[in-house]
């Protein structure tokens, strides 16, 4: 692949990030999984270059030494010589997960990460799972914190869980709504002002 796959390894991508592991130790995983296969194909033929060195004489009974022209290969451009040729990438994560979140991470290569803003602006849906468990208290409020009171629950129902639900549900509606009037009405300014 070499030069000519690094010129073509541009675009978006799509990784799932299991929950427990990092975004950036994932990003990093995939920068070292791309940087071993281009690094893996077969290198160019060495350069080669023109070295005078000194042969005995043809037909010389005597010790007599004569430079002879030698093309000799150029070991600067060596794997063994140089280190491998690709060291680092340019990747571009879009957003970042939570360390115990799980989902789709979508990583940008090369002029690929300039598209990333434009994801961005698209405001795509998102879709969010959570997971809890009732009657327990932790002291950082995970799953794997330190028990500090356990209770029971057989007083929450689902209409009960429901309802407080749709009341944040609404909440967050209520800010979506009074940040989208503010974005158009902060866009609408400079053009009151330029008349």
């Amino acid at each position: 692949m070499g030069s000519s796959g690094l010129a073509r390894l541009h675009g978006l991508f799509a990784v799932y990030k299991p929950p427990g592991l990092k975004w950036l130790h994932l990003r990093d995983t995939v920068e070292m999984q791309l940087l071993k296969g281009l690094n893996a194909c077969k290198p160019p033929a060495p350069k080669q270059r023109v070295r005078f060195l000194l042969c005995p004489a043809e037909g010389s009974e005597e010790k007599e030494l004569t430079l002879t022209a030698t093309s000799v290969p150029t070991l600067t451009d060596h794997p063994l010589v140089r280190g491998p040729a690709f060291t680092n990438l340019k990747i571009g994560v879009g957003h970042r997960l939570d360390v115990h979140a799980s989902g789709v991470l979508v990583l940008a290569v090369g002029h690929g990460c300039r598209l990333l803003t434009d994801l961005y602006d698209t405001h795509l849906t998102k879709v969010y799972t959570v997971r809890g468990l009732l009657g327990k208290a932790t002291d950082d409020f995970k799953e794997h914190g330190r028990l500090v009171e356990k209770t029971t629950y057989d007083h929450v129902t689902r209409e009960k869980l429901e309802r407080v639900l749709s009341v944040v549900q609404g909440s967050h509606q209520k800010a979506l709504v009074i940040g989208a009037v503010h974005a158009r009405d902060t866009a609408a300014a400079p053009e009151a002002g330029a008349r």
